[in-house]
């Protein structure tokens, strides 16, 4: 891939729709390769976080070079990876640097092998702010190319790196609209946390909708799929009644994952205290019985969901190649 000679910073919207085209000319030819997923519900506490930093290390594990990257003020992939009060945490420093000032966008470090991270924190108030001020002054162009082109912005500063890494995730916030659009342009593949209430069925139908405007800049963007979280696991009948619900909501344009992670709170807890996943914690001799049993179970959840992900990135590409389409 070209270098990016201009410097990628929200004033030169110039270069983001140079990296855009770039981007268009590799999919024209065959060489884009699908590896961005951004991990959105327009809803917190949906196990958004917990999701990416689980899948995350299980990708690592499996020898996959993954750039994990925060678009969340919270930080809560650092406490999930046990790196809050390392030097890999920079509160969203990296990250501020590389979409406003237009530096590289460079990781912080390792926080396991194979797993690169840029956290987020409150440095990412500084490129909210000025999201929302380029989308005010993009309704003044009526050029729809300037006029949308800060939603680019992440799908620049990420060309000039995802060469280096095998998959790359974006744990996206839940509450700016701007964040997620500018996520949503960058990402191949969009995989949706929810659980079963009310509220965060609405959060899923808000990605929904941002997710169409989002396609209209990035065509090739694709819904990987629904994960349903904090289920019991002996509670088929609810679970499926879950299903139509949210697969009514959906209008069938995604799959909901058979892999569901179970709610096993007190697990989840002990997982961010120690600053690790459940994977990581799964023959621990520091827990209890009753509680090991219950990581192991979270983890095995983590696993299989991984590994269905893959399958379904893999069957994705073989249809793409053979021509039939996303």
């Amino acid at each position: 891939m070209a270098t990016i000679e201009v410097p990628l910073t929200l004033m030169n919207l110039d270069g983001v729709k140079r990296a855009i085209d770039r981007r268009y000319t590799l999919i024209d030819s065959g060489q884009h390769d699908p590896k961005v997923i951004a991990v959105v519900n327009g809803k917190g506490g949906v196990g958004k976080s917990s999701l990416s930093s689980a899948f995350g290390v299980a990708l690592a594990k499996l020898g996959h070079k993954v750039l994990l990257i925060e678009l969340d003020e919270q930080g809560n992939n650092c406490e999930d990876l046990g790196i809050s009060n390392t030097a890999l945490n920079d509160g969203g420093t990296a990250q501020a640097s590389a979409i406003i000032e237009g530096k590289p966008l460079a990781p912080t470090g390792e926080a396991r092998p194979n797993l690169h991270v840029v956290p987020g924190g409150e440095e990412l108030e500084e490129i909210i702010e000025e999201l929302y001020c380029q989308r005010r002054a993009g309704k003044r162009h009526s050029d729809p190319d300037d006029r949308d082109a800060w939603m680019g912005i992440y799908a620049a500063a990420l060309d000039a790196v995802r060469d280096d890494y095998d998959l790359i995730i974006l744990d996206v916030a839940p509450g700016s609209d701007v964040l997620q659009l500018a996520a949503l342009v960058a990402a191949d593949y969009v995989l949706i946390p929810s659980k079963s209430d009310p509220s965060s069925r609405k959060g899923l139908r808000a990605v929904a909708k941002r997710f169409a405007r989002a396609k209209e800049i990035n065509d090739i963007l694709q819904l990987l799929g629904v994960v349903l979280f904090a289920t019991n696991s002996s509670a088929t009948k609810v679970q499926e009644k879950i299903r139509e619900h949210l697969e009514d909501d959906l209008k069938g344009t995604a799959p909901l994952f058979e892999q569901t992670i179970r709610h096993v709170e007190a697990a989840a807890v002990e997982a961010r205290l120690h600053g690790k996943v459940p994977q990581e914690l799964r023959t621990s001799k520091e827990l209890s019985p009753p509680l090991l049993k219950s990581m192991k179970a979270l983890a095995g959840d983590y696993q299989s969901l991984t590994m269905e992900v893959l399958q379904e990135m893999t069957a994705r590409r073989e249809k793409a190649e053979a021509g039939e389409g996303a």
